[in-house]
């Protein structure tokens, strides 16, 4: 309860507009040695590398996925893959098997980035080009853009 002199919520209270209210733990799932990983496409309908870690609220977000084998779904799951090998290494760091996937798939990353704005255009707006700030010039995707 709101302290009315303070304004201040109690020592196990979170502030909201108005009023405090309880603060919640989330419970996460501290991973162990890992013997399987997903495959590029099941991790990135699942929403992790981990099965383990597959939560059952991703299954919402399964139907809704809908990535063909293009450029920029591969592009995607890279991406996703060095995140969450990122992730995994912070509390990991002794695991010289998911770093060397981590180097090997941040390369591949950063090469076929390379690649894909050369032949497509930018992908963020940090990236400039010699053309100058392209960004919103190029088709996006739901205009028939590049895929």
């Amino acid at each position: 309860m709101e302290n009315p002199t303070t304004g201040a919520c109690g020592a196990m209270e979170g502030s909201l507009p108005g009023k405090c209210a309880s603060l919640v733990f989330p419970y996460i799932p501290m991973q162990g040695a890992v013997s399987e990983l997903y495959n590029q496409e099941m991790a990135l309908e699942t929403g992790t590398l981990f099965p383990g870690l597959n939560l059952p609220f991703f299954k919402a977000t399964k139907a809704k996925m809908n990535c063909s084998n293009t450029a920029l779904c591969e592009l995607m799951a890279l991406g996703f893959a060095v995140t969450e090998l990122g992730l995994y290494l912070d509390t990991h760091k002794d695991d010289k098997e998911a770093l060397s996937l981590y180097v090997n798939y941040a390369a591949l990353l950063k090469d076929g980035r390379a690649r894909y704005e050369k032949a497509h255009g930018p992908l963020r707006q940090t990236s400039v080009t010699e053309a100058g700030y392209t960004w919103v010039n190029d088709p996006w995707p739901w205009e028939g853009g590049a895929k």
